[in-house]
């Protein structure tokens, strides 16, 4: 094994520009107080031929003086097999940074200016970092940690995590999971595939529009703003403590609403009526929080108190939902719902815990068993069939749970990936629009 190990040095000075351009390693940018700049290098390599490898083969780091720019790019040459490597550059605090990186992470901290990071196979951390912040991935994380400036964040494979950060937000997410925590400022968010977490938000301004997953939101007191929240195949969740002055509007299409706001609300019918959009209207106060929510495929929720952790609470009442849709002259319908209000009792207070790999083989078996239920045509093996398959059902979940209960992140997984299956169904003509929605109001409880 080869070693290298160097330190450059620069006299550089504040206002500096670093241009960094790497293909398969990464780099750690860390502001200080001095004025000059110096870029460390350790790496560990093997080589595939007998050509000697020198640092100038995989470093080239220029600084040029009139301009105040500091160019460093690193290549990986073809006869090293690359084992470790440790590239970190510490440079002025006010500097910026225009990074671009192929297979490699770039991560920045304590720096002021504007930083331009690029990566398609790397993440991106930023942490404690003032001014505007543009960062684009493919198939990489982004992680920002008490920032404070605008951000413009795009990624196409990878999650995003933002907290305690200050300014407004541009986020575009194809397939993540975008966590927000404690944030202020303004917030556009645009997610295709994946759950949406914004918790303990300070949002003054915040519009989030999910495609395929969950979108939960805790505000926190305010006393004005504007909120709108769109969904399409997956639940909306928001948390409106009581001293904020709301005026909700939402309607939803396929899916229920759950209320847990104190006072009225108007223009709600009782059931599903499916097919007809659902309209809720609610104000409190001066109404001055202005809160709009839309759903196509999923429930509507508003509740004063956040998600609680703790183990997850078997619900049996998908079931109910079957029997109210299937003709009585096919079975004893108060037969079989009193056994099952007997299951639900003794289910209720029972933890059940590691759900992780079993919640969705259990609503695929939940699919697959309503679709037999609606083909059946004798109530004697309608009877059967519905007692065998909710004994089933029970004798799954509690034969496999023995673990870990499962978390916020791991459910709201769950959920994405048996919504996902769902809608699949129905697109290939295996379920009803009737039988999915039952499917997606059971999932969501």
């Amino acid at each position: 094994m080869i070693n290298i190990e160097k330190t450059y040095e620069f006299e550089t000075k504040h206002d500096l520009v670093v241009e960094f351009k790497s293909e398969n390693f990464g780099l750690k940018v860390i502001g200080w107080e001095k004025e000059t700049s110096e870029f460390f290098i350790k790496l560990d390599f093997e080589q595939a031929d007998e050509k000697k490898v020198k640092i100038e083969d995989i470093v080239d780091a220029k600084y040029n003086k009139k301009k105040n720019t500091l160019h460093i790019e690193l290549n990986e040459p073809d006869n090293i097999r690359h084992i470790s490597s440790q590239f970190e550059l510490r440079v002025p605090h006010v500097t910026k940074v225009i990074g671009k990186s192929e297979n490699g992470g770039i991560s920045i901290e304590n720096l002021n200016g504007v930083q331009t990071i690029t990566t398609e196979n790397g993440a991106i951390k930023m942490d404690h970092v003032n001014g505007k912040l543009v960062c684009e991935t493919e198939n990489g994380a982004i992680k920002l940690i008490d920032c404070n400036g605008n951000t413009n964040l795009k990624t196409e494979n990878g999650a995003v995590k933002m907290k305690d950060c200050e300014g407004d937000i541009i986020l575009r997410s194809e397939n993540g999971s975008p966590k927000i925590i404690g944030c202020k400022g303004n917030l556009d968010l645009i997610n295709e595939n994946g759950a949406v977490r914004v918790l303990k938000a300070e949002f003054d301004k915040a519009s989030i529009i999910n495609q395929n997953g969950s979108i939960y939101y805790e505000f926190t007191p305010i006393d004005k703003g504007q909120f709108k929240f769109e969904n399409k195949h997956g639940k909306i969740h928001l948390i409106i403590p009581e001293e904020v002055p709301y005026k909700i509007e939402a309607i939803n299409k396929l899916g229920r609403f759950h209320v847990g706001l104190k006072g009225d609300y108007d223009g709600l019918e009782e059931g599903l009526n499916l097919g007809n959009e659902k309209k809720l209207n609610m104000v409190q106060g001066s109404g001055k929080v202005e809160i709009s929510a839309k759903n196509q495929m999923g429930s509507i929720n508003l509740m004063n108190h956040p998600l609680k952790g703790g183990n997850f609470k078997f619900d049996m009442s998908f079931m109910s939902d079957i029997m109210d849709n299937i003709p009585e002259e096919y079975f004893d319908k108060r037969k079989i719902i009193k056994k099952i209000e007997k299951a639900k009792k003794k289910m209720k207070n029972i933890d059940i815990p590691d759900m992780k790999n079993i919640m969705t083989e259990v609503m695929e078996d939940v699919q697959d068993n309503i679709k037999n239920v609606y083909n059946t045509v004798s109530s004697e093996e309608f009877q059967e069939k519905v007692e065998e398959k909710i004994s089933d059902g029970i004798s799954k979940v509690m034969e496999k749970s023995k673990e870990q209960s499962l978390s916020e992140q791991e459910r709201n997984e769950v959920d994405e990936r048996s919504r996902l299956k769902i809608l699949q169904m129905l697109a290939d003509g295996k379920i009803t629009a009737d039988e999915a929605e039952k499917l997606i109001t059971a999932m969501e409880g």
